[in-house]
């Protein structure tokens, strides 16, 4: 493949930086079924990312950006909040992470070169799903 232009390189964001400059702690504990939390600590939050497994730094950067999401919009939620609320709150993490972490003419730019959503999530430092997830959002939201 050709390889991507300096203005897309300089799109990655590196969302433990991002998380400190935010006074958002990102703190490693066992969390081997959900993965990653974010818990409303005063105004912002704390990040947990699970440890008990070997993360890619792609899966770590999009735990820690979906999280953030939730952080820094303020987007928290708890069990017996109603499911649809509660979805309504992922969604939206998902969606500012996206928006940060995958930018639309960056996703589309690398597509029509001829890249793969694996090595577009490797240059971009995220996952495969969220390069989908990114592709259909941007499909339907023109």
């Amino acid at each position: 493949m050709q390889n991507t232009s300096q203005t897309e390189v300089s799109t990655v964001i590196d969302f433990y930086q991002l998380a400190a400059q935010s006074g958002i702690p990102v703190v490693s504990l066992p969390l081997p079924e959900a993965g990653s939390l974010s818990l409303q600590d005063g105004c912002k939050g704390v990040i947990g990312i699970d440890n008990s497994r070997t993360l890619t730094y792609g899966e770590e950067q999009a735990r820690i950006g979906h999280e953030l999401g939730h952080c820094l919009y303020g987007g928290f939620y708890t069990r017996t909040m109603p499911y649809d609320l509660a979805e309504r709150h992922e969604i939206r993490a998902d969606r500012w992470y996206i928006l940060r972490a995958i930018p639309r003419n960056v996703l589309f730019d690398l597509l029509h070169q001829g890249y793969d959503a694996w090595e577009i999530a490797e240059q971009l430092n995220t996952t495969e799903d969220y390069i989908r997830r990114a592709y259909y959002y941007y499909k339907d939201n023109q």
